[in-house]
């Protein structure tokens, strides 16, 4: 049974996103996979972006939650609507301003109306 929610298609952390404003294209700079710190704790400022798809018109919640390897949550984003329907996809940009307290991995998860669609992977060593 295939549930009604979005499927995500890509997420990526980087340093910055820009979104150019007549051609709606994204320039991402500094795309990366973890953190290699002097030190911990470490506060890190990073963005993320999230691409949607869904064919059916609905309204739904999503939120992006970042977890420590214990499963506990460390940070959350704001809770965010996105309305489908005349467009297929659509692009959530998200500011992170996170303390990871020690190296490990962490798992970016992505929520649809409170149901887990996805989880990546960011690696602090």
């Amino acid at each position: 049974m295939e549930l009604n929610v979005p499927k995500v298609a890509a997420f990526l952390c980087c340093n910055n996103i820009q979104q150019d404003v007549l051609s709606k294209n994204y320039e991402m700079r500094g795309i990366f996979q973890g953190f290699s710190p002097p030190g911990y704790p470490f506060g890190a400022e990073f963005m993320s972006f999230t691409r949607f798809f869904h064919d059916k018109a609905g309204e739904f919640q999503i939120d992006v939650a970042l977890f420590n390897e214990k499963g506990e949550k460390v940070s959350e984003s704001l809770p965010r609507k996105l309305q489908f329907g005349e467009m297929p996809s659509h692009d959530l940009i998200t500011a992170w301003r996170v303390m990871f307290p020690a190296p490990g991995t962490y798992s970016f998860k992505v929520f649809c109306n409170n149901l887990n669609l996805s989880e990546y992977k960011i690696f602090c060593r």
